[in-house]
């Protein structure tokens, strides 16, 4: 639940309007923290909301999911109780949304096509919509957001909320081609011949990167983007009967890894009925979430412990029935306390089924699709850091297929500061 009125003008009082504030430098897309919060403590909703959105269009998802950083940065952080910065901006873009976004101009200039509906790409259309750039998205699969959709529950972000981010960018001129596959359906050459003045590859990094440990294809064994998209496809009311069917519901579960996908997967597990454990090599304040994370997980009933996996253990059949594990142990270190693997015998943990939390890597079909382009070691696509340009003339990056494992509020941040260097290319 958001903030009500009351306690968003109590918390937004206890801000001390530091003169170098913190806060600042922390968030990724350069909001004027202080001002929005000083225009909430002056009960001028709507002019906070415009402030943000100076910077960030869509506080009503990052006002949600966004690790929050600036917290972290805040003055108050040292004594545990930081500002609510994050609650307060979802609180303006509830609370405040009471003007129509519409678009700054009847008349549309160059054309830009965007390849891919996640915030990246959600964020890009918006500001060059803004700058009177006449924007197309793409996107391969039948509904728009990305990640956002196919990958983050509804208990954390309604999908009311993101199709009304949509709507916005429709009422700013936005066009929206779904169900539309590059290289298969269209290809990107066929856009240039068209006449687009410049492409932007918002493809994001949806495919999991792969883990090594022994049994990951026992059936019942989910890598957490397949996992979380299954679900997210499912229709709400069948959510249990079909998540049993597809072996995604089960009595025992345990996730593998860290992150906020994998609190996303065990937490949306637990709500099909599973007894559910996390767990990964190290401290839970290395878990990757945020501290209230954590807490909802625990109080949930969701068991997390400091546990090497070395293993997924099958049965006769080929389906999961545990995952093989070495205790952690707590030590005295010379920098602290530290944490080191048990020379106690191995473990098993039951479990029916398995989620593996490892990370993203970028989609394949770009180096398929479009040879041309070049791709850093690490498996991201290269583009100049002066002006975002891919090595394909015309064709730019942003996004987690540029930066895999950033958040929501980094993607966002990247198609702004993508969009800002296409309508300088395009000026």
């Amino acid at each position: 639940m958001g903030f009500n009125k009351k306690i968003a003008q109590d918390e937004a009082r206890r801000c001390p309007q530091c003169a170098v504030a913190t806060c600042l430098p922390a968030c990724p897309l350069g909001i004027d923290i202080p001002g929005f919060i000083r225009l909430l403590r002056e009960g001028e909703n709507v002019l906070a909301l415009e402030r943000i959105k100076k910077e960030n269009p869509f506080p009503a998802i990052c006002g949600r999911i966004c690790p929050a950083p600036c917290e972290q940065a805040c003055v108050f952080n040292a004594e545990g109780n930081p500002i609510s910065i994050r609650a307060l901006e979802r609180f303006a873009a509830d609370v405040g949304a009471s003007k129509a976004e519409k678009s700054a101009s009847s008349s549309k200039g160059k054309s830009v096509a965007i390849i891919g509906s996640g915030p990246a790409g959600m964020s890009a259309a918006y500001f060059l919509a803004k700058a009177n750039l006449s924007v197309t998205i793409y996107e391969a699969a039948h509904e728009l957001g990305g990640l956002l959709r196919y990958g983050i529950p509804e208990f954390r972000l309604p999908q009311k909320v993101l199709d009304e981010q949509f709507a916005q960018l429709r009422l700013l001129g936005v066009e929206i081609q779904t169900d539309v596959v590059m290289g298969r359906t269209m290809t990107i050459d066929e856009l240039l011949m068209r006449g687009v003045s410049a492409v932007l590859l918002a493809t994001g990094a949806a495919l999991p990167r792969f883990s090594e440990l022994p049994g990951t294809s026992l059936a019942g064994v989910y890598y957490d983007v397949e996992y979380l998209s299954r679900l997210q496809t499912i229709r709400k009311e069948d959510a249990l009967g079909q998540g049993r069917q597809q072996m995604l519901a089960s009595p025992q579960t345990v996730v593998v890894g860290r992150g906020a996908a994998a609190f996303d997967a065990a937490r949306l597990s637990l709500r099909l009925g599973s007894k559910v454990q996390v767990i990964f090599e190290g401290f839970e304040e290395e878990a990757g979430v945020r501290e209230d994370v954590l807490q909802e997980s625990r109080e949930e009933g969701i068991t997390i412990q400091p546990l090497q996996a070395l293993e997924m253990v099958g049965d006769e059949n080929g389906f999961v029935s545990g995952v093989k594990c070495r205790k952690m142990d707590i030590v005295d270190g010379k920098d602290g306390l530290k944490i080191e693997v048990s020379k106690e015998e191995p473990i098993i943990i039951e479990a029916q089924t398995v989620i593996i939390a490892n990370g993203y890597r970028p989609n394949d079909f770009l180096k398929q699709s479009l040879p041309r382009l070049e791709w850093d070691v690490d498996g991201s696509l290269w583009a100049d850091d002066q002006t975002g340009m891919t090595s394909v003339e015309k064709i730019f990056g942003c996004g987690s297929v540029m930066t895999p494992g950033g958040s929501v509020v980094d993607a966002i941040a990247g198609g702004k500061a993508a969009a800002q260097k296409i309508i300088q290319y395009l000026a």
